[in-house]
């Protein structure tokens, strides 16, 4: 990343929910802004809903302070509370979801039924090299494309008995989506495909079920593929 200046006229703004605080830190990497979706590893249990914004003390005081006064965007005080609490105990749920999640990508790699699987933690990752240089792990999600479309990867899903289907991610419970249908179901088919979203790509969260189970549980799934 390339820290940019006033005169560029442009700040880079990073989401960094999907890497986390624990394996990516942006702002060291020249990042001008941060954002977080709290509602996902940081909860961690889909308890409440709140964000993130990191920057230096300057850009808060000019751009988000006054916003906050005049606009109100707070949250309750039991939701900061919560956010705190999980923040407790982040570390511990990153660092094993992460191990589950290579566990799955590496045992779901060459399965006949997916025709591309992505995780971040493997060598085979289209940006292996940048992955292994700014981040320290390959964090807590799988993404891969099951042959046969969106009725194939809907069969996967609906043949899941452990993981729930749910847009949530970073959630102590294994969660799994169509993004598709779900998170990116407003963009064009055009644009999905150049953000390599196929009807047949399903994005799994990895939880704190044993790993075993997991990998059992979609194996299983995708035998209905």
């Amino acid at each position: 990343m390339k820290r940019s200046t006033p005169s560029d006229g442009a700040r880079l703004i990073v989401d960094n929910v999907f890497a986390t605080p624990i394996w990516q830190s942006p702002l060291t990497l020249g990042a001008d802004v941060v954002v977080y979706s709290a509602t996902k590893h940081i909860d961690g249990q889909g308890r409440c809903l709140g964000g993130i914004i990191l920057s230096s003390e300057a850009f808060i005081a000019e751009h988000i302070h006054n916003f906050m006064r005049q606009t109100g965007p707070s949250m309750s005080p039991f939701n900061a509370w919560v956010l705190l609490k999980g923040l407790e105990t982040l570390a511990v749920r990153v660092r094993a979801q992460t191990e589950t999640a290579g566990a799955i990508a590496d045992a779901l790699a060459q399965h006949p039924k997916i025709s591309r699987l992505i995780y971040p933690g493997r060598s085979d990752h289209p940006q292996a090299a940048t992955v292994k240089k700014q981040m320290r792990a390959g964090s807590t999600l799988v993404g891969f494309e099951v042959k046969g479309g969106k009725a194939a990867a809907f069969r996967t899903l609906n043949g899941l008995k452990i993981s729930r289907i749910s847009n949530n991610l970073g959630d102590a419970k294994s969660l799994v989506t169509h993004p598709a249908t779900t998170t990116h179901q407003r963009l064009t088919p055009e644009a999905r495909a150049e953000l390599g979203i196929s009807e047949g790509f399903i994005r799994f969260s990895a939880g704190l079920e044993h790993r075993d189970d997991l990998i059992e549980d979609l194996q299983a799934a995708l035998e209905q593929a």
